[in-house]
């Protein structure tokens, strides 16, 4: 049996608002999507698995419409979906009432339910939320009907809130492969039988590393299965290590060199940390408008000579300050009482 796994696809989403990229990245994720019935297309795979989330909230008439019209080009391919805790069901649900194409099949239930496939001595399990969070072990429990056949989970979930599972559990019970869906980074949960796919693309910048779509074959005794990256877009977390000597040009300058160095998908978050001069901020903004730059975090500590400033200060309210906290040890809550007290006398940003 050959199949495409994919999940967390997040259909409306719009990343990175507010920014000049946002739209394209919203129009990204609906190529990416197409992308991969593309790829069903071509390959005829006998399955698309799709685990969950394929939309970022309740989805519109005209937003099923434009899926299932990708369905319909793959025909040969069954659609197995099961819905997640963003595009949850409801009774007035368009999920329910649109008329899919023949080869999509939707698990309508929020109790396990399963469709069997005689001709491929195969069955596929799954269950889809009618709430945003469901906290029992629903996957745990579950055991196929028939155990000399080919049984798939499909499976949303694996945290505290949103169905919490136990691979090694799930297998003992008796199913051959789970194919899971809502940890946004994809990977391999028990070597050859299960995969988390991770979202199909970054839906923010903590979705960090590669995104793509799972493709493989798979029998009762053997596995062979591959991620395959879509590279529209991967966001990245790089960090800058400040020293008092550090001067604002020679930030930007690492920037500029940052973009130009790697490829143009990647997009990033930058972190400033290290001890900068008390005397010196630096103004981000040059940072935060270059294209493809997210996020700009500043972790940075004062470098303060208290010894120095209780000399200079030693009858003011500062020079009691820095005597009281110092005589209270070097623990980290007390060193960043010190910084933060010491910050406000001198009436510098905390």
């Amino acid at each position: 049996m050959r199949f495409i796994h994919i999940s967390d696809v997040h259909l409306g989403v719009e990343p990175d608002v507010g920014k000049a990229w946002s739209e394209k990245r919203k129009q990204d994720i609906w190529d990416s999507f197409a992308q991969v019935i593309a790829v069903a297309e071509r390959e005829k795979p006998d399955f698309l698995f799709i685990t969950g989330d394929l939309f970022h909230g309740q989805p519109l008439k005209k937003d099923l419409k434009e899926v299932d019209a990708l369905f319909r080009r793959i025909l040969q391919t069954r659609v197995m979906l099961i819905v997640g805790n963003h595009d949850y069901l409801r009774q007035k649900s368009y999920y329910l009432t649109y008329p899919w194409a023949e080869n999509v099949y939707l698990f309508r239930r929020e109790d396990a339910d399963c469709f069997e496939f005689p001709e491929l001595n195969m069955a596929v399990y799954g269950l889809s939320y009618w709430h945003r969070e469901i906290r029992e072990r629903k996957y745990d429990t579950l055991r196929p009907k028939k155990r000399e056949w080919l049984n798939i989970l499909l499976a949303h979930g694996g945290d505290e809130r949103h169905i919490p599972f136990s691979v090694t559990q799930i297998l003992q019970n008796g199913f051959d492969y789970v194919a899971a869906g809502h940890i946004h980074r994809s990977g391999w949960l028990a070597e050859n039988r299960a995969v988390m796919a991770g979202s199909l693309e970054p839906t923010d910048c903590n979705d960090i590393g590669p995104h793509g779509y799972w493709m493989g074959n798979l029998t009762k005794s053997e596995v062979d299965v591959h991620f395959f990256p879509i590279k529209k877009c991967e966001y990245c977390h790089e960090e800058y290590a400040v020293s008092t000597a550090t001067t604002e040009r020679e930030i930007v300058t690492w920037a500029k060199k940052l973009l130009a160095e790697r490829p143009t998908y990647q997009y990033f978050r930058l972190t400033l940390s290290g001890r900068r001069d008390p005397e010196i901020s630096f103004d981000l903004q040059a940072l935060a408008q270059m294209e493809r730059i997210v996020d700009v975090r500043e972790e940075l500590t004062p470098d303060y000579d208290y010894e120095r400033l209780l000399a200079d200060h030693p009858d003011s309210i500062l020079g009691a300050y820095i005597r009281r906290m110092s005589r209270d040890g070097t623990d980290i809550v007390t060193k960043k009482a010190l910084e933060y007290g010491v910050n406000a006398l001198l009436g510098n940003d905390i």
